[in-house]
């Protein structure tokens, strides 16, 4: 059976006009190379296709599509047959070499590749990222001394694999030869997986590589590791002045960014831990060690408006309609892992009256907040002996009663709750615009019917600016 997994189904029909297939083999004794091996050499350098068995084992086979009509069909596939053959003698020369050293002795190899003429060499970005993946496991994920070392030891040695034969060879094998090497040498699997993959996430879907069950005992170290890989190279490149504009990003940042976002907003999924992590300590964590090469302050090393407008893209792209997006990221807030969970109850309450009620007048709430401009609200609990009329008492009671049931509910990440909590608040919040003048002329009740309003934005806006969901009726 031929593996049409790769992608050669949507690449191959450009590259013919007129296509034809032919089989070919190779000699069995190639099997025993790593099956990366195998499929790299096919598909992305001969764009063959590999033939697996029942068992899902790759056979010494293949299939090449061509692009004319065989007269000869043997001795085509002979020829691809000698192509394919003199690749795999080469990638089982640089096998058999690149073992005879660990990837523990590669590291002063490093120290000979350049990452970035200003952020130093390879050596460099590893020892920067092993403390970091450390801290991350340990501080940010919450794991035990042991998962840390794994994340420490895994970080370092995450780049080795760039001074093997191998990986000069097949470039898109980075990483993954380096996790193979470190399985040969026996290190564990929280290390060795965690090397073999840290270069993922690509794709920002929820099923995008890798998943749990890849991934095994090593989900946590490979986050940490992978994490620290992403922020480290996004940090250092801002330090040292890089952007990217319009469709031109060699360093592939926002790749990189889609990639710290999805292992957040999965990291339940990915890794079994149901926290949700900010993006913001995690970046004045990796931007620690930029500061001298930037002159700049660390939290101005990483524009939180990239990593806002990364966070939108993810979610966009896995379906969340657009003023939904808008009215989650109003806060400002870089947690992935909250984004979704308030998207995904944020639609079942449109439509419900209370709730539309809210979502109408909350515009208003904002713009008569303003008002007090830079004056500290009076404290919620202070407030009830200056307000009279029987509406804004209403909503003060309202919000009194409801607000800790808010922050309750939203220290749970029940949000469901929460929505339910503030949907409820949207009658009162009506009544008061009808009855109230909020600007009255006595001073005093004019600034606290301000300071009532102003609490009932924060904690709104604390969930979603549900005036973004109002559409036009606001």
């Amino acid at each position: 059976m031929a593996r049409g997994d790769s992608g050669l189904l949507d690449e191959v029909p450009d590259l013919v006009e007129y296509p034809s297939v032919v089989g070919g083999t190779f000699a069995v004794e190639f099997l025993e190379l790593p099956e990366e091996v195998l499929t790299t050499t096919l598909i992305h350098h001969q764009h063959y296709f590999p033939v697996e068995g029942e068992n899902g084992r790759l056979k010494n086979a293949f299939l090449a599509v061509i692009n004319t009509e065989p007269d000869a069909e043997r001795t085509i596939a002979r020829n691809a047959e000698r192509v394919v053959t003199a690749r795999l003698r080469d990638a089982r020369f640089f096998w058999e070499a690149d073992r005879k050293a660990t990837l523990e002795s590669r590291l002063d190899r490093l120290a000979t590749l350049l990452f970035h003429k200003k952020l130093g060499t390879y050596r460099d970005k590893a020892e920067r990222i092993a403390p970091l993946a450390r801290w991350i496991a340990a501080e940010a994920l919450g794991a035990d001394g042991r998962t840390a070392d794994y994340a420490e030891q895994a970080a370092r040695l995450a780049k080795a694999d760039l001074t093997t034969d191998m990986v000069r060879e097949f470039t898109e094998l980075q990483g993954t030869m380096g996790g193979i090497y470190a399985r040969e040498e026996g290190l564990p699997e929280e290390v060795w997986k965690a090397i073999y993959f840290h270069y993922l996430p690509i794709g920002v879907e929820a099923d995008a590589p890798p998943t749990r069950e890849q991934l095994g005992k090593a989900a946590v170290t490979w986050a940490a590791v992978s994490l620290a890989d992403k922020l480290d190279t996004i940090s250092g490149l801002y330090a040292a002045g890089e952007r990217f504009s319009g469709s031109r990003d060699p360093y592939a940042m926002r790749r990189q960014a889609h990639g710290v976002v999805k292992i957040l907003i999965d990291l339940p999924e990915l890794t079994g831990i149901n926290k949700a992590l900010s993006i913001e300590p995690l970046l004045a964590k990796a931007t620690e060690g930029f500061k001298q090469i930037a002159g700049q302050a660390p939290a101005e090393l990483n524009p939180l408006g990239f990593w806002q407008e990364r966070l939108k893209y993810v979610v966009e792209q896995r379906g969340f309609a657009n003023e939904f997006v808008r009215s989650v990221g109003a806060s400002g807030d870089l947690t992935p892992l909250k984004w979704r969970r308030k998207l995904e109850v944020l639609p079942e309450f449109t439509g419900s009256p209370a709730f539309d009620q809210l979502a109408t007048t909350f515009k208003r709430v904002k713009n008569i907040a303003r008002e007090l401009k830079d004056s500290t609200p009076v404290p919620l609990d202070r407030l009830s002996d200056a307000l009279r009329d029987a509406s804004e008492t209403k909503l003060y009671d309202d919000l009194q009663t409801r607000m800790p049931r808010v922050h309750s509910a939203t220290a749970k990440q029940d949000y469901r709750g929460a929505l339910s909590e503030l949907a409820a608040l949207g009658p009162a919040v009506d009544k008061f615009f009808v009855d109230v003048l909020v600007m009255a002329d006595d001073a005093d009740l004019r600034r606290a019917r301000l300071s009532l309003m102003a609490h009932l934005r924060d904690v709104v806006l604390g969930i979603a600016d549900v005036s973004e969901l109002a559409g036009e009726q606001a």
